[in-house]
């Protein structure tokens, strides 16, 4: 995936900052449109006093990680497929090269 493509699943596009669905962000919302406060919380926490459009430590919470699909995995047990060792009921070597000249005689 290159990086055209990325920005383009990653950004919002409504204009909003990239920090609303960042896993790395905290945001702090009061009940006016302009009451709002945008923490960084990667590496150490820090203030972000404008909208973000991109970020190199950009992670999407809303898509589940790798342990979150392993853990939602639907496990389906199945026994291994054992081919049988030694000298068990088998083809013979002469069965098995008369099989062979009977295929060869029918492709002539």
């Amino acid at each position: 995936m290159d990086d055209q493509q990325l920005l383009v699943l990653t950004k919002p596009a409504d204009g909003r900052s990239l920090c609303r669905s960042c896993y790395w962000s905290h945001v702090q919302k009061g009940y006016r449109e302009s009451e709002e406060a945008v923490f960084c919380c990667f590496g150490r926490m820090r203030s972000v006093p404008f909208k973000v459009r991109d970020c190199t430590d950009f992670f999407n919470k809303n898509l589940p990680t790798r342990k979150d699909m392993e853990e939602i995995a639907l496990i389906i047990p199945v026994e291994p497929r054992r081919k049988t060792i030694g000298f068990g009921e088998g083809v013979s070597g002469a069965e098995e090269a008369e099989e062979e000249e009977d295929y060869v005689s029918r492709m002539e």
